[in-house]
């Protein structure tokens, strides 16, 4: 991953809906899914990755997000990278590590729509503590 940039990214589709009505327990589930990823036409070592984003709150709502995300690296790399999406290699790093992208990308905007819609964060977000000696 160290050889492949992002070079732009953009959102296709963004839907959020919550129940009013809600009660019962309460299971968060997020799928990343790679729709597809191919070359670029008419520009040089740019990869195109469109993906899907959800995140599931069964009963209580659901987060669904479509995008894109242009990548750019060195021939080298975007031939592995789509000979991985060919073999369906999905637990390479070079394929975790498009995942990660879509996560960077993906979650800014489901954080938004959860504060909006008061869903439940779907992550773990950092805390700080103090180290006692």
């Amino acid at each position: 991953m160290a050889n492949l940039k992002l070079a732009g990214s953009k959102f296709l589709k963004v839907s959020a809906e919550r129940s009013p009505e809600f009660s019962g327990k309460l299971a968060v589930k997020t799928n990343i899914k790679i729709d597809n990823l191919d070359k670029v036409k008419d520009a040089k070592d740019a990869l195109r990755l469109d993906y899907t984003f959800e995140v599931d709150y069964g009963d209580l709502g659901k987060i669904e997000i479509k995008g894109i995300l242009f990548l750019t690296g060195d021939a080298k790399t975007n031939k592995e990278l789509l000979k991985l999406q060919k073999d369906k290699k999905y637990d390479s790093p070079e394929y975790v590590g498009l995942t990660n992208l879509i996560i960077q990308k993906a979650s800014i905007k489901a954080l938004e729509l959860e504060e909006e819609l008061g869903l439940p964060i779907h992550m773990k977000l950092p805390t700080l503590s103090v180290k006692k000696d």
